[in-house]
């Protein structure tokens, strides 16, 4: 995923999901930090996958999704 290079940094594979887990741990401490809106969420390795992909479409110019899923499901909290 490109969020492991940060700002600006090319897509690499990810290979070790805990590195992974860790840099979203990150990112959502940062959030929790910076907005007082607390997010208890947990990383497994198909929210992590989702996540990875999620963010390369979203860099990608006038990149877009429509994430299809029950209630429930996460949809919401991995936006």
């Amino acid at each position: 995923g490109d969020f492991l290079q940060g700002p600006g940094g090319s897509y690499v594979e990810v290979t070790d999901m805990q590195v992974a887990d860790a840099k979203l741990c990150e990112f959502a401490e940062d959030y929790t930090l910076n907005l007082n809106k607390p997010m208890d969420l947990v990383f497994f390795k198909d929210a992590i996958q989702h996540v990875g992909r999620i963010a390369r479409l979203l860099r990608q110019p006038r990149g877009n999704a429509l994430l299809v899923g029950v209630g429930g499901s996460g949809r919401q909290s991995l936006t």
